[in-house]
């Protein structure tokens, strides 16, 4: 608290320091609080900012007080002392407990770190009593109205700077292999604090009151600049490293700097003009003139050195965004993966351009449903290709609002994202038709390989069987011999079954570029299947909607409602019901839809995604490729398939859960076009 009653060249330099510190610790409180979201951590530090701000400006304050009153009011004098005393009496518990809020954020929280940081806060009782003390004898400077206490005060600060040293020194040593630039920061950190305490101890210890009245000469001006230091270095690693996650808008930065900068020149201009009147050297108009004329000669200077400084600015933005799009553009030239690319940008962008948060749109807002998801503090930045919209990016600032160099920035980076989404897309699409060819290729050795199968086993397979049917009709032979006749003819029969489905599976249907009618397949299909039903005791419920022209051939649809029947009667017991029908759709006409509905066992809930593969099977003496061969038809023919398990009334506790299966096929668009009379293969 220190006061003054001319203006001396100590009380000068005490002046500029003091306005410094004010305007400083006032930047980082707006610098804090500009963030949208602020942890306890940053609350702490708010605090801490707000506590020196107290400090620094109710010394000057004081100052200006004795400067322009001589003794001044008692009411003005007792202010700027309050302020004073609790600012530096709240930046002490302050500062140890920002130390050890940060350095719980990297260590696990211990008790004697909450009891180091309450025993810091126990002497904060002791207020009221100080501020009694320095209030109560305003004619007196304020260190001599203190007295001895100075001195538990002095060990107090020095004591918490020792501590803020040692978490600083140790949070060095740990982090420089993994953060570098954060050690190095905790380095400079620890050493302006331990200068410091040194300083302090060296200044007020020995003896109670200052060596200079109650300015404390040099020395103690000097520590009160060096005090400005951690925090300057504590902003600087906000604006350039984002340190604790702040972020900070440069265009506020450059403005509230350039305002802090006008306002010290205006007070030093007054400051100069009343010194050189009251010393009958010059007027104050003459001197105010002369600094105006002053500051229009620097304006050119000072305008090619904002430009300057701007341009480099801008060519370090437009750098950082460049790398960033190249970053992006070999993520997806590398991985052709949509969804990975989404997850790159969104990291990377809200890293880059300091956002809180940035979500790659899957695609075009068309209305106000599909922007549901976005949120009402969001920038939306179109993406576009060829003048159509193909995306957006949803950005929301870390702050108030977006600056013009984040928009500018993510305009940029909307261009290049476009090419590399579509680049992204085209290689997706290159991939999934160089697998699409490699699976065709498959199947087509595999068809040849089956058809070579089918013609070197099936007619030794043939002739076996006209040999055993032959020895089985022999009258001559015991009737047990004649009953293993009956049953090796019927395992020729079954190994006949699947050599034709493996085939049937390896070979592409024909004719799948000719429309055929559903209802009439369906008809056929059912009819053949009707005495095996019957046999089995299961009912078939046809619904005939009428004829039901669909695209895909006879074949494949064929193939579609005969292994699907199959299906179902395998899966229902006795006296089941298998319902089967043909659903056209009304409005569109685009697609019609074949049902066929069991109410059997079901399909367990983690087999479902495994059912349309080949060979796998769930049933005894199963092949695996019946439902195989309706997925390979479906997708022959551009069509859809579903699978819903359990069905209708029946749930997971049912006796009779039930399946249900869909298939979607095109509706043929020229029903002339059908082959009449000629009957699909079954």
């Amino acid at each position: 608290m220190d006061v003054a009653y001319e203006l001396t060249p100590l009380v000068a330099a005490k002046l500029v320091v003091y306005t410094f510190g004010t305007l400083i610790h006032l930047f980082m409180m707006v610098l804090i609080l500009g963030n949208r979201r602020l942890r306890r951590l940053e609350w702490l530090l708010f605090a801490l900012m707000s506590a020196l701000f107290m400090w620094y400006s109710g010394n000057l304050l004081a100052l200006n007080i004795t400067l322009y009153y001589g003794a001044g009011p008692a009411v003005l004098s007792g202010f700027s002392r309050t302020v004073t005393m609790l600012g530096f009496i709240a930046a002490v518990p302050l500062l140890v407990h920002v130390q050890v809020e940060y350095f719980a954020g990297l260590v696990p929280s211990r008790f004697w770190q909450r009891l180091v940081v309450g025993c810091f806060y126990l002497p904060v009782i002791s207020c009221p009593w100080l501020e009694g003390r320095i209030l109560g004898r305003l004619g007196l400077e304020p260190l001599v109205t203190l007295g001895p206490p100075v001195r538990l005060l002095v060990l107090w600060a020095v004591g918490a700077l020792i501590f803020a040293v040692g978490i600083n020194v140790y949070l060095n040593l740990h982090r420089r292999a993994a953060a570098p630039m954060l050690a190095r920061f905790h380095g400079y950190l620890a050493g302006l604090q331990a200068l410091l305490a040194l300083g302090w101890a060296i200044a007020y210890l020995p003896h109670a009151l200052p060596p200079v009245g109650g300015l404390g000469g040099y020395f103690v001006t000097g520590l009160m600049l060096l005090g400005l230091l951690p925090s300057a270095l504590l902003g600087y690693s906000i604006f350039h490293y984002n340190f604790l996650d702040l972020r900070v808008q440069r265009n506020v930065v450059y403005s509230v700097a350039a305002i802090f900068g006008f306002l010290i020149y205006l007070n030093f201009m007054r400051r100069l003009s009343g010194w050189l009147e009251v010393h009958d050297i010059l007027p104050v108009a003459v001197t105010e003139g002369v600094m105006i004329f002053v500051l229009v000669v620097l304006v050119e200077p000072l305008k090619r050195l904002v430009s300057h400084a701007l341009h480099r600015q801008f060519i370090s933005e437009f750098e950082k965004v460049q790398k960033l799009a190249l970053e992006i553009e070999e993520h997806a030239k590398r991985t052709g993966d949509v969804a990975s690319l989404q997850s790159l940008v969104e990291e990377r962008v809200s890293q880059a351009l300091r956002l809180e948060r940035v979500r790659l749109l899957p695609g075009p807002i068309t209305n106000a449903n599909s922007a549901q998801g976005v949120s009402s503090k969001a920038h939306l930045v179109p993406i576009s290709r060829g003048g159509e919209t193909i995306s957006y990016l949803e950005v929301v600032p870390a702050t108030g609002a977006v600056s013009g160099e984040q928009a500018a920035a993510l305009e940029m980076l909307a261009d290049r994202l476009a090419a590399a989404l579509e680049l992204c897309r085209l290689i997706a699409d290159k991939i999934q038709l160089e697998r699409e060819l490699a699976a065709k290729e498959k199947m087509a050795f595999l068809g040849e390989m089956a058809a070579r199968i089918a013609h070197n086993v099936k007619n030794p397979l043939s002739g076996m069987k006209t040999i055993v049917q032959l020895m089985e009709e022999d009258k001559g032979l015991p009737e047990n011999a004649r009953r293993d006749c009956g049953m090796l003819v019927n395992e020729i029969d079954r190994l006949n079954r699947n050599i034709s489905q493996v085939l049937r599976y390896a070979k592409p249907a024909r004719d799948t570029d000719r429309p055929a009618d559903l209802a009439a397949i369906d008809g056929r299909v059912t009819a053949i299947s009707r005495m095996d039903a019957d046999r089995r005791g299961i009912a078939l419920d046809v619904v005939d909607a009428g004829p039901c022209l669909v695209e895909g051939g006879g074949e494949a649809a064929s193939d579609i409602v005969s292994n699907l029947l199959v299906n179902a009667m395998e899966a229902s017991g006795q006296g089941g019901v298998i319902q089967i029908r043909i659903i056209r759709q009304q409005r569109e006409q685009e697609y019609a839809e074949l049902v066929v509905e069991d109410y059997g066992c079901g399909i367990p809930k983690d087999k479902l995604d495994k059912i349309f593969q080949p060979f796998f099977t769930t049933r005894a003496g199963g092949t695996g490729l019946g439902l195989a061969i309706v997925k390979r038809r479906v997708d022959e023919i551009g069509g859809y398939i579903g699978c819903e398990s359990p069905v209708g009334a029946g749930s997971t506790t049912s006796a009779h859960p039930g399946t249900r299966f869909v298939v979607r096929f095109r509706v043929a668009k020229s029903p002339s076009d059908l082959e009449r009379g000629v009957s699909p293969n079954f």
